[in-house]
């Protein structure tokens, strides 16, 4: 029985439509949806560029950390609303900070959920691309099924 999905998500299309997938497999199992986030710990004083800009459109103001803190909170409302919209009842929203592979892993062990959604491609850069991106070493590392998401 699935009765816990953890669906990882850093903003991108990808993520976004992933949310979109386990809130529909959510609904039907009537399963918790963890929604879960992770900032990268060696990047936290570094916004990126696509990040800041949108922080500036947003009028979120003030040190990078404290505004990647407003994004993140920013973007699970926005993944909350958009699994009530697909009947989703039971949403558990998380913000955590490490290496994004293992902490998702890590999260998904802790939370003991069924299975880990999570898109194919992400706002990882071209080194992430070449030694492989985290979807590709969620889905090496993890003990439950992960759906990957295009």
């Amino acid at each position: 029985m699935i009765d816990r999905i953890l669906v990882a998500i850093d903003g991108s299309n990808h993520s976004l439509k992933a949310v979109e997938y386990a809130a529909d497999i959510a609904a039907g199992c009537k399963s918790t949806l963890i929604i879960l986030t992770v900032l990268r710990s060696h990047q936290l004083p570094n916004l990126s560029k696509e990040l800041r800009s949108y922080a500036q459109m947003e009028h979120i103001s003030g040190a990078d950390f404290e505004a990647m803190k407003l994004l993140s909170g920013e973007l699970l409302s926005h993944a909350e609303r958009i699994a009530k919209e697909r009947n989703v009842t039971a949403i558990d929203k998380m913000v955590e900070t490490g290496p994004v592979a293992r902490t998702i892993v890590a999260i998904a062990a802790r939370k003991k959920a069924n299975m880990i959604v999570i898109g194919s491609r992400g706002l990882g850069n071209i080194e992430a691309t070449l030694r492989g991106g985290v979807s590709h070493r969620v889905e090496l590392l993890a003990k439950c099924p992960v759906l990957t998401v295009k």
